[in-house]
């Protein structure tokens, strides 16, 4: 069994002040001194942890047991032994899972949040992340000590912080960008619909096409894309808002639809060249299809994610994710005290 090689080389830090109030009143006290060399020893125990141990977070792996933290977090349900939240194994089961993966699904082993379990030499702790069926973020340490830290994927305003010596964040514009593009309301919806044609709004995951639909139950009719349908209640294939993934653009299942607007959920730049390239393909209709950046409603904000991250005891941070969402972030967060390595072209860490 082997674990994928990682090295420190490629990881920024930055450090920056910290802020305290103290009767209504910010003040900048420093913060204590923080050597480069031991920001990176600390976080080369970290990769130490988790690249040479049974579990990946995410990402698949032969011989590995893959946790599941959210509906599509994966980039694809690769079959083997899986552990996952109780409401989250219940949601897939209920999707369109190929024989190996409902093979590997009744072996899986369920778990719920704040409960300690264990895989190899990790003592590990399932928390929950705000966001639905089950979404969990995951708290790592190894038996015999060393730097705690904190994975997560995506938050919610219900997320439960921890206490822990590094976190490890998915820049998002919804709390990196500022001003960050509007969160995205039915009424907008709404309104778009009622320009005429139909309106594809385009969420990267099922967890997002999820919270848009509960934001949008009773005001909008929502249909939804083959590998969202199962996980949206009511859904219309016959309404004129439709729920797609972000690599579905060029998909068959569009070409019949007469599309007035392309909704961009938590789009980065990639999905969005993307967007402006399929619309330019359309010819004369390109001109009348608008585009629209927005973020999914039920996420963090700026002021929830710092709040979040001062209850975790302002650990250290790295980041990954989108390239401009991680310049942005580091920036926010260094402003704020924080100490932030960056990986920056990286969904998910390549050491998990």
């Amino acid at each position: 069994m082997t674990g994928k090689r990682t090295t420190t080389g490629g990881h920024r830090t930055t450090t920056g002040g910290h802020r305290t109030t103290t009767g209504g009143h910010r003040t900048t006290a420093p913060r204590p001194t923080v050597r480069t060399g031991d920001v990176a020893e600390e976080l080369a125990a970290v990769q130490r942890i988790l690249a040479r141990e049974r579990l990946s977070i995410d990402d698949p792996q032969p011989g590995r047991t893959c946790f599941l933290s959210h509906l599509g977090a994966q980039t694809k349900l690769v079959p083997g032994p899986w552990v996952g939240h109780r409401d989250l194994l219940y949601a897939l089961a209920l999707a369109n899972l190929s024989q190996p993966q409902r093979t590997s699904l009744a072996r899986a082993v369920m778990i719920e949040h704040e409960r300690e379990f264990g895989v190899g030499h990790l003592q590990l702790m399932a928390l929950a992340s705000g966001l639905p069926f089950g979404g969990s973020s995951l708290h790592l340490r190894h038996r015999s000590g060393g730097p705690t830290c904190l994975y997560t994927w995506a938050l919610g305003p219900g997320a439960t912080p921890v206490p822990c010596d590094w976190l490890l964040l998915r820049a998002q514009p919804d709390w990196a960008i500022d001003p960050s593009p509007p969160v995205l309301r039915p009424e907008g919806l709404e309104m778009l619909a009622a320009l005429g044609g139909e309106v594809v709004v385009l969420v990267p995951t099922a967890v997002g096409a999820v919270q848009i639909a509960k934001a949008c139950a009773g005001k909008v009719a929502l249909a939804a894309h083959p590998r969202f349908a199962p996980h949206i209640e009511g859904h219309d294939p016959e309404a004129p808002v439709l729920l797609w993934p972000h690599d579905a653009l060029d998909g068959a299942g569009l070409r019949r639809h007469e599309i007035a607007a392309l909704v961009l959920v938590g789009a980065p730049e990639t999905v969005r060249q993307e967007a402006h390239a399929w619309r330019s393909r359309l010819g004369p209709r390109a001109e009348s299809i608008e585009l629209v950046d927005v973020t999914c409603p039920g996420r963090l904000d700026r002021e929830g994610l710092l709040a979040y991250w001062q209850a975790c005891g302002q650990p250290r941070v790295l980041l990954r994710g989108d390239p401009s969402w991680v310049a942005a972030g580091t920036r926010m967060l260094s402003e704020h005290g924080g100490v932030v390595g960056v990986q920056p072209d990286a969904t998910q860490l390549e050491l998990l």
